[in-house]
């Protein structure tokens, strides 16, 4: 998602979200019109009825904007707060193309060779770990004076992440590869992991983005205020943690009679693992309007700041021998000794949000919510961007330092529908 298509969602949102929270009687043109313009005889309904008041959402102001006890909405310095259930989904990760296989009958020397019309992709050339995820949400503070206008807070989330696996073994048939380009002959080229009579084995993969947290310290301070609306400055610090790893484990035996490797099995392993660490300053709006027991709330902020990109390569691989010994070597496939390492640099990122809530209010002390959030961040290293396919089979002894390391990174986006509930006091 771009940031043009982010703002275009934003401001989507409102025009749709503002009449249908106002909807009433009188249609969906005069309740926006009434919001904007502050027609009490639309906006407000009956009187009270029973002693119930018909109104908890709205504030009853003094004439001068006020909250104070000239209309008996006199506060002592109190809490607020909202805990909330998050459902929410993410961008996803872009994989190379990590495991293929042939038909049939495929010569060993094309088994698992990209751009083939034998070959077709098991796993990889697609988004991984972007399915719905469950999280929560915390948000407090700290009325700093009688008619709360002042408010010092805190706000914190975390997602549980999303994982997507493949796993598939094979005697032979169907062929099994793990494919990459071949920098030393410079021509597509596969390691074979099962072919019929020639070895068996399997190949374990998976991604998952996980430690998606955010924590945030601000200060609101009222800027425009009146029974209806409300219009807050927002400020403060933010930060924002995004983990994402990619392991590819393949295990192959020889079993071609006369092989002088017969029996030898191999393991190969190659992870990528990234940490993306966020620290910023923040600022934005926050805006209420309010109509008998129902009201919109909307968030609109920015951070800006500096995002800590570190990338981690590690590969290995195992060989044992019939006779049961064994031995590990540095370097798999994709993650070998030209690659392998921890790296990490400092870039400026900015991390845009929107919150819209419709909530309804019980009293004027507690109410629950339902809404959408939407939190785009500007840079973020993923690991499957992190992955070269080319592969030098003869380095460090001839050729090019294949597979080599260079920071991608790219935009990413959280998305999803908050449930709340909200108590000030």
């Amino acid at each position: 998602m771009t940031l043009k298509k982010f703002l275009a969602t934003c401001w989507t949102l409102l025009f749709v979200a503002w009449p249908l929270a106002a909807r009433g009687q009188e249609g969906l043109l005069a309740r926006p019109a009434a919001w904007l313009g502050g027609d009490s005889s639309i906006l407000r309904g009956g009187a009270a009825s029973g002693g119930v008041n018909p109104h908890p959402a709205e504030d009853t102001a003094c004439p001068d904007g006020s909250c104070g006890c000239c209309s008996r909405c006199c506060h002592r310095y109190g809490f607020w707060g909202s805990v909330e259930y998050l459902m929410w989904w993410g961008r996803g990760t872009s994989l190379p193309p990590l495991v293929t296989t042939s038909v049939d009958g495929t010569p060993q020397s094309d088994a698992g060779v990209l751009g083939l019309p034998s070959t077709s992709i098991l796993f990889g050339d697609q988004l991984g770990a972007g399915k719905l995820q469950s999280g929560g949400r915390v948000t407090f503070g700290l009325w700093l004076d009688e008619d709360h206008d002042v408010t010092v807070g805190g706000r914190f989330f975390g997602l549980g992440g999303d994982t997507t696996r493949f796993s598939q073994a094979s005697t032979g048939s169907p062929i099994l590869a793990q494919p990459f380009f071949n920098a030393l002959l410079l021509q597509q080229d596969a390691l074979i992991v099962a072919y019929p009579g020639y070895s068996i084995g399997g190949i374990n993969a998976r991604v998952s983005t996980d430690n998606i947290l955010s924590a945030e310290a601000f200060t609101e301070i009222m800027m425009s205020r009146d029974s209806l609306r409300r219009v807050d400055l927002v400020a403060g610090y933010q930060f924002f943690r995004l983990d994402d790893w990619l392991q590819v484990n393949s295990s192959s035996t020889i079993v071609e009679t006369g092989n002088p490797f017969q029996g030898t099995r191999f393991d190969v392993s190659d992870r990528f693992s990234t940490r993306n660490q966020f620290h910023g300053g923040e600022i934005g709006l926050r805006g209420r309007w309010a109509r008998g027991p129902w009201s919109l709330n909307v968030l609109g902020q920015v951070a800006l700041g500096n995002m800590n990109q570190q990338v981690t390569i590690a590969g290995t691989t195992t060989i044992t021998t019939p006779g049961g010994g064994s031995s590990t070597n540095q370097g798999g496939l994709l993650a070998g000794p030209s690659n392998i390492g921890t790296y990490q640099r400092d870039k400026f990122a900015y991390i845009p949000q929107l919150i819209a809530n419709v909530h309804y209010h019980v009293n004027p002390c507690l109410s629950f919510h339902i809404g959408y959030n939407i939190l785009w961040i500007s840079d973020v290293v993923l690991s499957g961007d992190q992955v070269d396919l080319g592969v030098n089979p003869s380095f460090p002894n001839a050729g090019p330092a294949r597979p080599a390391f260079t920071f991608r990174d790219r935009e990413y986006w959280l998305q999803g529908i908050n449930f709340g509930l909200n108590w000030d006091f």
